[in-house]
């Protein structure tokens, strides 16, 4: 059982959050100074002036979509060394890449520096959407499986292995409900050694399958344990847009790998700092090593 809480952030000059408040943050994407629908910002912006920079604003509503005030373009982004092409779409205020997920990216770099085999360990990176996991898995010598319901996003991810350099690095890519394609592999007898899972709190697959987190975690949880390999590194879970807290991920995590050797937990938040503002909490974590 995890004795704290731990609150995770890290610094990228190619991402800053400048100030949030209102419901609203202000974000830096390199160059590129936006506004976005922030729901966990409930208190009031720490710079008003600073607003008024941004070149584009996400408004929400019947007519949401993009208005931008300057002529810039999305612009390509590096985090250490990995880089990520991330775009203004109609009716989406993601631009591709979550930055304060940054923190787990670079323990999955460092996962592996500890690690005293001389084989390439597998990854099954599920809800994988553009790859930001699967890519710092690949570029640490994981072999990858990267899966994803949505098509356009895995097509996005393998651009961004592109941009990255990464093209030689072993990723499977592949489009599939998450929950179907564990039990195929459970079904096959494939085993992987580490697992990153990040499922929204409903969605559907290609085929319209119907996913809902608080009644389909417990079967995707028990495949993933059978999918795990007898010399098991981690499972990390990161949960957004739910009502809970990152000790109910840590039980969850508990229930289904809490009987390997060397089980250890940790468990937290991931936050967004800003130099002036107030910090922003984004998601819940939980992460199991063995």
């Amino acid at each position: 059982m995890a004795d704290c809480i731990e609150i995770l952030s890290a610094s990228s000059s190619h991402y800053e959050l400048l100030d949030s408040g209102n419901k609203l943050k202000l974000e830096r994407f390199g160059d590129v100074i936006t506004v976005r629908s922030e729901p966990k910002a409930w208190w009031q912006p720490s710079q008003p002036e600073l607003w008024k920079r941004a070149d584009c604003t996400f408004v929400e509503g019947d007519k949401k979509g993009w208005r931008f005030n300057s002529r810039k373009i999305a612009p390509v982004l590096d985090f250490d060394g990995v880089k990520f092409c991330t775009k203004f779409m109609d009716g989406t205020k993601h631009l591709g890449v979550f930055p304060e997920q940054l923190p787990h990216w670079r323990f999955i770099i460092n996962s592996v520096k500890n690690q005293k085999t001389s084989n390439n360990p597998k990854l099954l990176n599920l809800f994988g959407y553009t790859g930001a996991a699967s890519l710092f898995a690949a570029k640490a010598g994981f072999e990858v499986t990267h899966v994803d319901a949505s098509k356009p996003s895995v097509d996005w991810a393998r651009k961004n292995q592109e941009v990255s350099g990464l093209s030689e690095c072993k990723i499977r890519w592949i489009v599939d409900d998450a929950l179907k394609y564990v039990k195929r592999e459970e079904r096959r007898g494939v085993k992987y050694d580490a697992i990153v899972l990040d499922p929204p709190a409903f969605g559907r697959g290609p085929k319209g399958e119907l996913w809902k987190l608080e009644k389909m975690l417990p079967q995707l949880l028990e495949g993933c344990r059978n999918v795990l390999s007898n010399k098991p590194m981690f499972v990390l879970i990161t949960l957004y847009s739910i009502e809970a807290s990152s000790v109910m991920a840590g039980n969850m995590l508990t229930e289904y790998f809490g009987d390997i050797a060397n089980f250890s937990l940790s468990q937290g938040e991931l936050i967004l700092e800003s130099k002036k503002g107030y910090n922003l909490p984004l998601s819940i974590w939980a992460k199991c090593q063995f």
